[in-house]
């Protein structure tokens, strides 16, 4: 990092070397989720925040009827949790110059970009394929044209052609936000007691029907038509339902498991002891798992070009969805108010 760069980014932690957070460990079954919740998990990660937090939305997760919600942490629980407010930026004297006067306040920008230019997707789509995703830029230097970005599971810099491409002339300009911090996060004694209560809040407007069964439903009329379909189709589906599903799920299970290990404190609760969300944390982690099962056996009915035997999987999935529900109310059967 050039010393011009490092002194447009006041944010906590710029000039520290980044190491992944835990969620996005090579020991999860989904260790990418989707790009905005990587990123988010990443920018509360660097500023020393507590990620797992924020991820009762997760319980909110439904069956589209064509893909499984892309899902994303709510403006108002960042704000809550983390005094960190996402406002959208109007990008009228293009993103190079806002996104320099946004760093320099220690304010990162969220903006859409294409995934070709991003160098961390080597292998992928970098250099190769155009395809929308999501990054988070802390600083940049536009005399030396690099840039210093949060993307996926990490942190990452680019130069030269593919700073250009991300601030080249567009058609039209990008969505892009940018995150502000207005008040102090809440600390250790305060942050289960309201993720707490925004959990119970989520766990009131979950889907009413199980969306695996929707899924279920819905796959069953499509499979035998999808699955003849090119390969990079399936990357494309597999990407909107069995990862979103999966890594959802999983995300849940490690929230659960975050409140159990923090003792409830300031909840109330303290007196039950650790645990109270551990069935229901079991399950979610268990769905976790069997979505990336599902998903071998949907890259297999790809190779094959055929569905035989391939919906009635997803019963051993609606049934585990419905295990984290049924395990979850009993606990929350238990917690006041």
């Amino acid at each position: 990092m050039t010393a011009a760069l490092a002194r447009t980014s006041p944010v906590p932690g710029a000039d520290q070397p980044h190491a992944p957070h835990p969620l996005h460990g090579a020991d999860r079954n989904w260790p990418e989720t989707n790009c905005y919740v990587d990123l988010w998990i990443e920018l509360l990660h660097g500023r020393g925040l507590v990620p797992e937090a924020m991820l009762g939305f997760t319980l909110r997760q439904d069956f589209e009827g064509d893909q499984f919600t892309f899902f994303k942490p709510p403006a108002a629980d960042l704000e809550r949790l983390y005094g960190l407010e996402v406002l959208e930026l109007a990008v009228y004297d293009g993103l190079e110059t806002h996104a320099r006067a946004l760093a320099a306040r220690g304010r990162p920008v969220l903006v859409e970009v294409d995934a070709i230019h991003l160098p961390d997707t080597h292998g992928t789509t970098y250099g190769r394929d155009h395809g929308k995703t999501t990054i988070g830029i802390l600083a940049l230097d536009p005399e030396a044209r690099e840039l210093d970005y949060l993307h996926n599971a990490g942190r990452f810099r680019l130069s030269g052609d593919d700073y250009r491409g991300i601030f080249g002339p567009a058609v039209l300009p990008p969505y892009a936000e940018f995150v502000k911090a207005v008040a102090k996060p809440l600390g250790a004694a305060d942050l289960p007691g309201a993720a707490l209560d925004l959990l119970k809040r989520h766990r009131a407007r979950a889907p009413e029907r199980n969306p695996v069964v929707a899924f279920r439903d819905t796959l069953a009329a499509t499979a035998p038509a999808l699955v003849t379909r090119p390969l990079a189709v399936f990357h494309a589906y597999a990407f909107n339902t069995t990862r979103q599903l999966g890594a959802n799920f999983e995300l849940l299970a490690s929230h659960l498991a975050w409140l159990d290990g923090t003792g409830l404190a300031g909840t109330g609760l303290e007196g039950m002891g650790r645990g109270l969300f551990g069935p229901a944390s079991e399950a979610a982690h268990r769905l976790g798992a069997e979505a990336k099962a599902f998903q071998f056996q949907l890259a297999r009915a790809f190779h094959r070009r055929s569905a035989d035997g391939l919906t009635p999987r997803l019963d051993r999935l609606a049934a585990t969805y419905a295990d984290v529900f049924d395990a979850l109310d009993r606990a929350l059967d238990r917690v006041p108010g």
